[in-house]
């Protein structure tokens, strides 16, 4: 049976969350909270500071934060669509929603509903839900061209031969009649997005965790998702 759809009895779990993704997950989540601090100070340092020259290079240690959270959410965006090609079922729920199959539709309404309190229970999953991955899809799609925008902008400081590879962004940023500076609004626009799912997703996580019949955020620390003996017992009650 697909991992996915197993529904372990109260008190056993099912193995959901391979140690390669939560590490990825962790680390991008302080990744992005660095990036989303020291992106907000680039884009409006502070106006007055007092002391010698030593001490007025905070923005120059900014940017070096800034670029060091950058690489390593890069290489962990890359690891991690690596690791879809050899993980388990879980590991490509985010890359490839069954949009095809009607059941998705189904749980995918059934869940909007749980989080807009049109519904009293949510419906069990062992992975993410449909609305999370839809959520999760379009959040690795704006990290991506975040990463590319911010490359964009990176090459045309650089003298690296490496980094030019990705002229081809300012190139396209010209050839929609803007410049850098249209790369660095793109930039922006994207970390505004990002910010807009880590609310709703920190909302999501929460309610899930205090509400919905499994566990969540413990399954992001060991991997194991649990339902709830409480649910599971009220859920055998009203077959019966």
């Amino acid at each position: 049976m697909d991992m996915l759809h197993i529904r372990p009895r109260p008190g056993q779990g099912v193995y959901v969350f391979e140690f390669p993704v939560r590490i990825w997950h962790w680390t991008m989540a302080l990744a992005v909270f660095a990036l989303f601090i020291t992106g907000h100070f680039i884009g409006k340092p502070l106006h007055t500071l007092s002391g010698g020259a030593d001490d007025l290079f905070y923005l120059g240690y900014t940017i070096m934060a800034h670029y060091i959270a950058a690489f390593i959410l890069i290489i962990g965006m890359v690891c991690r669509i690596i690791w879809a090609f050899f993980g388990n079922a879980a590991s490509r729920q985010i890359f490839l929603p069954r949009v095809w199959d009607k059941d998705w539709w189904a749980d995918l309404k059934s869940d909007i509903k749980w989080y807009l309190f049109l519904s009293k229970e949510p419906r069990i999953h062992m992975g993410h839900n449909p609305l999370a991955q839809l959520g999760m899809g379009v959040c690795v799609l704006d990290i991506v061209l975040m990463c590319l925008t911010g490359l964009g902008i990176y090459q045309s400081k650089t003298g690296d031969e490496f980094f030019h590879l990705f002229r081809f962004v300012q190139d396209f940023a010209y050839w929609t009649g803007g410049n850098v500076i249209d790369l660095v609004v793109w930039h922006r626009i994207g970390m505004v997005i990002l910010v807009a799912f880590v609310i709703l997703h920190l909302y999501m996580v929460i309610r899930e965790e205090l509400m919905g019949q499994t566990t969540l955020i413990s399954t992001m620390v060991s991997g194991f998702r649990l339902v709830r003996a409480a649910k599971t017992a009220k859920e055998s009650a009203k077959r019966q």
